[in-house]
């Protein structure tokens, strides 16, 4: 199993919410936490406000915060296409394994598209992130908009209520397909692009110490299509080999995206 490395914890207030917050960190699974005192080491933190829970490695600070999904769902909802739920075909009702979870952006456009009704179990192997992402999920609600229309309430509205659908679980994608049994989830998802954006993106930065940088496992994928009862998507960069060395097929669409996905059918 994964092996985190000690990440401190700053508790900026001795708010009684806060305290319960800072409980709930030290039950989850896997993580090293120590406390932060000033001047003292030279780690990342988890730094715990009022004002939000937030990821702090050197001079770079990351909140929790759905503003991809936000954006994306916006366009749904003003009639446009996400080629992610084009891929994926979810509908009403089905279940998803997000095996890649990362900050949990299409998690959360899964949980929205699969409605009510349906599921989604969000996998990753850092347990760090897999904390940090479900505390964002357990206080989305909390979270409030800074600016407001009418679309983006509404997908802020959807996205608070998907947000409750999404299970997160830390641990490694392969274990877990394995132990599950096959035929029993609709769809499996799987993002290795996180590595590559962590590291080019300024904001995702204090996470490329957690995110994974290793290829996806042929074998990962073969349990994948074992497990799933519809399809098995994967998303990469454009022309990536990954596509054709795993088995996919790729979706054509997105002329001036950097991105690609792939589905396997099944």
């Amino acid at each position: 199993m994964y092996k985190e490395k000690p990440v401190l914890i700053k508790l900026m207030h001795a708010d009684p919410e806060l305290q319960k917050r800072l409980a709930w960190f030290h039950q989850q699974p896997g993580c090293n936490w120590g406390i932060a005192r000033s001047g003292v080491e030279d780690l990342p933190e988890l730094t715990m406000t009022r004002q939000g829970v937030f990821l702090t490695n050197g001079a770079k600070q990351l909140p929790f915060h759905p503003s991809m999904a936000l954006i994306r769902l916006m366009n749904l909802l003003s009639g446009r296409s996400d080629r992610y739920l084009e891929a994926a075909q979810l509908k009403a009702g089905d279940s998803l394994i997000d095996a890649t979870l990362g900050l949990g952006t299409e998690a959360l456009l899964g949980a929205w598209a699969v409605g009510d009704q349906g599921r989604v179990l969000a996998l990753e192997q850092s347990p760090i992130l897999a904390a940090f992402v479900q505390d964002g999920l357990n206080h989305f609600t909390e979270l409030v908009p800074k600016a407001k229309n009418i679309t983006k309430q509404a997908a802020w509205n959807a996205l608070a209520r998907a947000s409750g659908r999404i299970e997160v679980r830390w641990g490694e994608h392969l274990s877990y397909l394995k132990s599950i049994p096959s035929r029993s989830v609709d769809v499996v998802y799987f993002d290795p692009m996180f590595r590559y954006t962590c590291k080019q993106s300024d904001s995702m930065l204090p996470l490329h110490r957690w995110s994974d940088h290793k290829s996806l496992d042929h074998e990962a994928i073969l349990e994948a299509c074992r497990v799933a009862r519809n399809r098995v998507v994967l998303k990469e960069r454009k022309n990536s080999s990954e596509f054709r060395r795993l088995g996919f097929d790729i979706l054509r669409g997105g002329q001036y995206s950097s991105v690609d996905y792939g589905v396997i059918l099944v």
